[in-house]
């Protein structure tokens, strides 16, 4: 077992259970962990401004890895590392999102940016990661700068990966595309994943990726858990992620989180 000098979580379906909040054990775990000299940080899909309070509660003095590993970013908001997707590339994706007449958010800067506050899927988003967006109609198909992320909604889990094929058929490696969960399709730079931005926290804060513990549940993580020195799967992962893993943890509302720590990390 490496010596971990680095655990980096996942937040939705890993840090949080199914209500949201970061259960008690897990939060404990984690500031043990930080008080005996293991760096931590959260490695997430979310923008900034919805995983900062997260890292306020652990108490996180790192950078944070948000939007898939596009943004590195500290708890007070300095910018360190920073990918967006090329604009004319952008209008080409919003494109076959607007035939596909899916709802579509932009995130630049790291504001949301949305064509319809009362879509349903949309307002379920704002009640879950507690952020607003800002309502720009049909200008969202025509971005004047560079997004960071691209995020597509949709109804149904076969909507999601129809969109995915789609995308990957049509730009290939000119783009990156991942899902957060069953109804997001998340489009972004080609260089962006998890890995590489744990790698570029790794290198700044001067951690081997072999000392790194890596943790999560989703198709987004799949990268992340096979970088690290230690790639722990929650068990309520989706079968690819949990065979990309050195372990397996309970599910994100048995403390799996905490499992990973004090096995992979505490105990080692």
């Amino acid at each position: 077992m490496p010596h971990v000098k680095l655990i980096a979580t996942d937040l939705d379906g890993t840090l949080l259970d199914s209500t949201g909040k970061i259960p008690e054990r897990n939060l404990r775990t984690l500031r043990e962990a930080m008080a005996k000299g293991i760096a931590t940080t959260i490695c997430t899909g979310r923008m900034f401004v919805s995983a900062r309070r997260f890292a306020e509660q652990i108490g996180i003095k790192i950078p944070l890895i948000c939007y898939n590993g596009a943004m590195l970013r500290r708890p007070d908001g300095e910018l360190i590392w920073h990918l967006t997707l090329g604009v004319e590339l952008a209008r080409k994706v919003l494109d076959v999102c607007l035939k596909r007449k899916v709802h579509i958010q932009s995130y630049v800067d790291d504001e949301l940016y949305v064509r319809d506050a009362d879509a349903e899927v949309f307002q379920e988003y704002k009640r879950h990661f507690g952020v607003t967006g800002k309502v720009i109609g049909d200008d969202i198909f025509n971005p004047p700068v560079n997004p960071t992320k691209l995020l597509a909604m949709t109804e149904d889990e076969e909507t999601a990966l129809s969109i995915m094929k789609e995308m990957k058929d049509v730009f290939g490696d000119d783009l990156y595309v991942t899902r957060s969960n069953a109804n997001f399709v998340e489009m972004m730079n080609p260089s962006v994943n998890k890995a590489n931005g744990l790698r570029k926290l790794a290198e700044e804060i001067g951690v081997d990726m072999a000392d790194v513990l890596a943790i999560g549940d989703g198709e987004n993580d799949v990268e992340m858990i096979k970088s690290a020195g230690v790639g722990v799967a929650m068990g309520n992962g989706a079968e690819r992620i949990r065979a990309a893993a050195d372990y397996t943890a309970p599910t994100n509302d048995e403390d799996g989180v905490a499992w990973a720590v004090e096995r992979c990390a505490l105990e080692s």
